[in-house]
């Protein structure tokens, strides 16, 4: 699927069966958003093309993503939404609890989109 970096970003996606994984690790910065948004249409549209039901959005190793980096989760998280029954899919965040700012988040996107996202937090 996807391999790519952008400066102190890194963000790959993966099929294993029917499960898509994106796995962010480093810094998601100003400077990397339109690397993200890229990759997240990517995953968007081969999760359509492909009828997923699931997507693993593993941010374990993400150390920090800026307020315009989560905007473009919640963009995401909004074309999602928005598909018809027969065509969403689940999202499931796979979190470090050592992280605040992705407990705080990810609270907030749960609260925003519960309806299509699950939030996994790894035992601390």
């Amino acid at each position: 699927m996807v391999r790519s970096s952008f400066d102190q970003l890194t963000a790959n996606t993966s099929r294993e069966g029917a499960t898509i994984t994106l796995t962010c690790s480093g810094s998601a910065e100003t400077d990397a958003l339109s690397h993200l948004r890229v990759v997240l249409s990517t995953l968007h549209e081969e999760a359509l093309r492909t009828s997923t039901r699931d997507v693993v959005a593993d941010i374990r190793a993400l150390e920090f993503a800026t307020s315009s980096c989560l905007k473009e989760l919640v963009t995401w998280l909004m074309r999602v939404i928005e598909l018809d029954d027969d065509r969403r899919y689940q999202v499931r965040f796979r979190s470090n609890p050592r992280h605040s700012w992705q407990r705080r988040s990810l609270g907030a996107l749960a609260a925003f989109a519960g309806n299509v996202v699950q939030i996994e937090a790894e035992a601390s």
